[in-house]
């Protein structure tokens, strides 16, 4: 099969249920982790473990996408010809 290089890759990528099945996982599993802490914090505590935790998710997301510089993201192949 040939390689082809699409314009809205990026975008699709985000839409595919395997991309959203994934970061599912990545947050439950993460959660998952903090739940006994989260269990017994009081509301201050909580709000820094939320964000703990949301900077977590972001960390581990990044590692999982694609390369900002991946050519179907990039403006090259966005150009039209």
């Amino acid at each position: 099969m040939k390689p082809r290089i699409v314009a809205d890759g990026e975008a699709r990528l985000r839409r595919s249920p395997e991309c959203h099945a994934r970061f599912r996982e990545l947050r439950e599993s993460i959660r998952a982790r903090y739940a006994t802490e989260l269990a017994e914090a009081g509301l201050f505590r909580r709000l820094i473990l939320h964000c703990r935790i949301a900077a977590e998710f972001r960390r581990e997301r990044l590692k999982i996408e694609p390369s900002p510089s991946s050519l179907y993201s990039s403006p090259i192949a966005a150009r039209r010809v």
